[in-house]
């Protein structure tokens, strides 16, 4: 994983009345013995009957397309979206531990952030078998006999799993020079990759400062553990090492 490569930034009738006449009613019969029927118009009378019917037909026809076409117009409907009362929800519940079923532990301090089970396991397949494995019947009774029932999440920063836990909720999330590391690297772990992408573009422009380069190692330093951490590392490393060269030759 690049992450100072170029990343993909993270940053929707009526009921037809039977009133006209079919042309059926008054069935006209033509007999051989009587050709002036025929011939005086009886059989125009039907015909005309039959195209009048016809023609209030296909009029109550159209008058029931005009109708459905009414009913279909987009401007005879309204969309409301408010997805800022939801984020503020949300927020809500977060802040209310009452309000969720899953707890974790962060740190050797052990200090709680909370979430909800069903968002943080859409969101994370790891976490998820976490949370199923907390719940599992063993684990069950090993934290009623301690009366614990947090989940345990160690090396991070309480900041930064506040953070993530917030990303996975509201899909927002506030990092600087300081976190990113450390967002990177739980980004990582419980494979997030959009919040890792957003994390890739913002180190790349993080890395274009250079007051910003030691800050970045030593968070790279403080997250050594992970993977993303170290990789991290040898990218800022290979950025700083042209810079030297060009300072001693000036």
């Amino acid at each position: 994983m690049n992450f100072l490569a170029d990343r993909v930034p993270l940053l929707n009738l009526d009921d037809l009345e039977g009133e006209s006449s079919s042309g059926y009613d008054s069935p006209v019969i033509v007999s051989d013995s009587e050709p002036s029927l025929s011939s005086s118009g009886g059989e125009s009378d039907n015909s005309n009957s039959g195209s009048s019917s016809e023609t209030d037909i296909s009029s109550e026809s159209d008058d029931e397309g005009d109708d459905l076409d009414d009913l279909e117009d987009p401007n005879d409907t309204m969309h409301v979206t408010s997805t800022e009362t939801v984020v503020n929800n949300i927020k809500y519940i977060l802040s209310m531990p009452q309000l969720c079923d899953v707890t974790f532990e962060i740190g050797p301090q052990r200090f709680l952030v909370h979430g909800l089970k069903a968002v943080i396991g859409s969101k994370s397949k790891v976490l998820q078998e976490m949370m199923k494995q907390q719940n599992s019947p063993q684990i069950q009774k090993k934290t009623k006999k301690n009366n614990n029932q947090n989940i345990p999440i160690h090396n991070y920063d309480i900041d930064v799993f506040r953070q993530f836990i917030s990303f996975l909720h509201t899909g927002s999330v506030v990092m600087d020079v300081t976190t990113v590391v450390g967002i990177t690297c739980v980004a990582e772990e419980f494979d997030i990759p959009e919040l890792s992408d957003a994390c890739g573009e913002y180190l790349r422009h993080c890395s274009t400062t250079a007051t910003n380069i030691p800050v970045l190692q030593n968070e790279t330093d403080r997250y050594s553990g992970h993977h993303a951490a170290k990789e991290i590392k040898s990218i800022l490393i290979k950025e700083v090492n042209p810079l030297k060269r060009r300072e001693t030759v000036v």
